[in-house]
Formats: C-alpha cells, structure tokens, sequence
C-alpha cells in the first residue's frame, strides 16, 4: 500500500509542476502588459502628437505623409503654434495657405494677425477661413468674419470651413439655408463666393449636390480619391492631417490642387 501511494504521488507531481509554472508566466505576463499600458496611457498624455503618429505608422500608413511631394498648399491655426514663415516659403511645393481667423460669432483664432503677416511678408499666397457654426446665424458669423479679415490682406479668396462637429443639431435644410446665407453675405462683401471646406463624407450627406456649382475644398485622409455626389468636382483635396514640412513643428495638413484647378482660380485678382 505505501509503495502504490509514492507512486501515485510520484505521478501527480509532474502536472503539478506545469499549473504552478503557468500561473507564474500567467503573473509576470499580466504584469508587464499592465506595465505597457500604463506607459501607453501616460504617453498619450504627455505627446499626443507623437503617441498619435506612431499608431499611424504602425497601423495606417496610407494616412501617414512626409514632405517629399505631392502637395500644393497647406492650412493652419493656433494648434500648429509658432510657424516660420520663411521656412515655410522656402519650401517650392507651397503655393497657397490657408490661416483660420474665426469661428462662430465670437471667436477669433489668436494666432491669426501674426500668422497673415508674416505669411505674407515671407511671400506666400495667403487666404483667411471660418469654421461655421449652426449654434449661431450667418449674419453674426460674417459679422465677426468681416471684423478680423480685412479685404485689403488677402491674396485668396475667403474659405469657410463646415463641419459635422459645427453643425450636429441642425437638419438638412436648416444647415444649407445658413450656410447659403453666409456665403452670399461673403460675395457681397469680398466679390467671391468663399471656397467650401468639408469633411468627405459629411459633404456628401449633407451639402451635396446643392452646393457643387461652388469651389469644393475636400478632406478625404488616405490615397482614395474623392468622389462627390451628383457629379461634382472637388477643387483642392486635403489628403492628409499628418503632413510635415520645414518651419512647423508636429503635424499640418496637406492639401493639392485636382481636375484642372490652379491657383489663378481661388486668387483675389481686384
């Protein structure tokens, strides 16, 4: 009896050995990965910017573009900070930008003097935007539109920037009876209809067709060209937020020229 109970246990140990050991690499595996995302977490916090472009490169990079070519022109705001500007010109791609000036009926970009000065003093092609809102009527957008963008410092014609995040608790018809109000006060005002800036999908699901007989300013990330509803032409395509040239530090979108567009057709030539 005492030899077969030896044997019994002699025959349990081995199985015994690989649960305890499973439950060690069990352990140290669950507290390494609890280790790295921590570190994920606090690195996002730290660096947006780069936590953000590295899980571009590592999982997107159709979306992921560097400054070897392929674009026009560029827009910015507050959130590129401090641009140099001549570092900027010096770059032979670069024939427009973009500077926001406004949002809403209040707001006003505070980067935006600085950077249409100096913009223009570093000899670029230079146009001013707002970001529209439903929340408030076209006539106080233009209105603070008009206050900060003088007609006399802009090379381009006005561009006004719609989109999902501005206009969610609008319908349909609320959002392009504005819209189209803003637009006609900006012809009477600068003698061009501004460009019209949107988000790919958002354009086709609520401004298109109405609005394709106007120049179209479309963001579309990725190498898949823009199709518009109804037969409509984008005339600039931003391809890209992850952009990165000389003079700006992190990201700036990249945006070019497409179906026969140049830059005589967005100048103010009066």
């Amino acid at each position: 009896m005492t030899t077969k109970r030896k044997s019994k246990r002699t025959r349990r140990k081995p199985m015994s050995n690989i649960r305890r050991q499973l439950r060690r690499y069990l352990r140290r595996f669950l507290t390494v990965a609890g280790c790295l995302i921590v570190f994920l977490i606090f690195w996002a916090m730290l660096s947006p910017s780069t936590f953000k472009a590295t899980l571009s490169w590592m999982f997107d990079l159709s979306s992921t573009v560097s400054s070897s070519g392929g674009y026009d022109g560029i827009d910015v705001s507050k959130h590129q900070g401090k641009i140099d500007w001549q570092a900027v010109s010096e770059d032979g791609n670069i024939q427009f930008v973009y500077i926001k000036a406004t949002e809403g009926s209040t707001l006003s970009d505070k980067r935006y003097a600085t950077n249409i000065r100096e913009a223009r003093k570093a000899g670029l092609k230079v146009g001013s935007y707002h970001f529209f809102t439903t929340r408030r009527s076209a006539k106080e957008q233009f209105s603070n539109f008009r206050r900060h963008v003088r007609k006399s410092e802009q090379d381009l014609i006005p561009m006004v920037d719609v989109e999902e995040s501005g206009c969610k608790r609008a319908s349909k018809k609320q959002l392009q009876q504005s819209l189209q109000e803003f637009m006609d006060l900006v012809k009477s005002e600068y003698g061009y209809y501004p460009l019209l800036y949107s988000q790919y999908r958002f354009y086709n699901d609520r401004l298109a067709p109405e609005f394709n007989k106007y120049y179209i300013f479309i963001a579309r990330y990725g190498n898949a060209t823009p199709h518009l509803k109804g037969g409509g032409l984008y005339n600039i395509w931003q391809y890209t937020e992850r952009g990165h040239i000389s003079g700006i530090r992190g990201e700036v979108d990249l945006d070019r020229f497409g179906n026969g567009t140049s830059l005589s057709d967005i100048m103010m030539n009066d």
